[in-house]
């Protein structure tokens, strides 16, 4: 099945400034990130400027306007996750993968600190490419990352 163009994804939505979350998050669904070159069509589409769109992309954390990396991952480190170790459990998969949390994006990895995923009770939550992933330990990091990895 072909991937519908952005003016088909455009159409599917009245061209009320409303309509412009949902858009965006469809497109983002379908192509893995919002370009430039794609804000500036959306911008047109719903009579709003560029940075008003941008505003909106760059607001949402679930959408992107960069390519995401194959292998994303996700910890909350909202105050109930932090009670329950995420601070232990972020240390554990900076060392399992050799990288820091928001500072060390490549097209292979990237490792983000996310806000309240909304299953405060199952903390910390991690999320590695959109798999969830409740009640984290530090020891079972490796378990969880590694098949991410394997070869």
């Amino acid at each position: 099945m072909n991937r519908p163009t952005l003016q088909k994804i455009l159409l599917d939505f009245e061209p009320e400034t409303r309509n412009i979350l949902a858009a965006l998050k469809k497109i983002d669904s379908l192509f893995g990130y919002v370009s430039q070159e794609q804000v500036y069509a959306i911008a047109k589409y719903f009579s709003l400027s560029p940075a008003e769109v941008f505003s909106t992309l760059s607001f949402y954390e679930d959408l992107h306007y960069q390519p995401r990396s194959n292998v994303e991952v996700k910890l909350c480190v909202n105050a109930p996750c932090e009670l329950n170790k995420s601070g232990l459990v972020m240390r554990e998969i900076e060392k399992y993968l050799g990288a820091r949390a928001d500072k060390d994006k490549t097209p292979k990895l990237e490792i983000k600190r996310v806000s309240c995923q909304g299953r405060c009770q199952n903390g910390p939550i991690m999320i590695v490419n959109n798999n969830v992933y409740e009640k984290v330990k530090p020891e079972t990091v490796d378990d969880i990352l590694g098949p991410y990895f394997s070869k």
